[in-house]
């Protein structure tokens, strides 16, 4: 289980890379399994910091799974979406047509937080 690791240097401004999903049931397993590989890897990239995954109990709103991994910078996200890009294209893994087959839907956008908003 990975934890959010404090920010070591005021002067690094970390980037959150929020997913939000519609996961059918019928999914769940399989899309999860795929999930744990992903992080897998993910974990080993320079400047990754955290991960989290929140599963609605209650609440309105369509999506029911959503993960936030947290990123020492804008320049290890961007660095890191390179790395995982290349790395499904090494696995064969085609995220775009299992989502597809699942009946998955997939909200993805990356956030900063701003200190005067804190």
């Amino acid at each position: 289980m990975s934890t959010f690791i404090p920010r070591p240097n005021p002067a690094i401004q970390p980037w959150y890379r929020i997913d939000s999903f519609i996961l059918p049931e019928a999914a769940r397993e399989e899309f999860l399994s795929a999930m744990h590989q992903n992080m897998a890897f993910i974990r080993t990239l320079p400047g990754f910091q955290g991960h989290r995954v929140f599963e609605k109990k209650a609440g309105d709103g369509p999506y029911n799974l959503v993960t936030l991994a947290t990123w020492e910078s804008r320049e290890a996200l961007e660095a890191a979406g390179k790395e995982v890009r290349a790395y499904y294209q090494r696995m064969g893994f085609d995220m775009p047509g299992l989502l597809k087959r699942w009946g998955v839907v997939m909200v993805r956008a990356d956030y900063e937080a701003p200190a005067g908003l804190q």
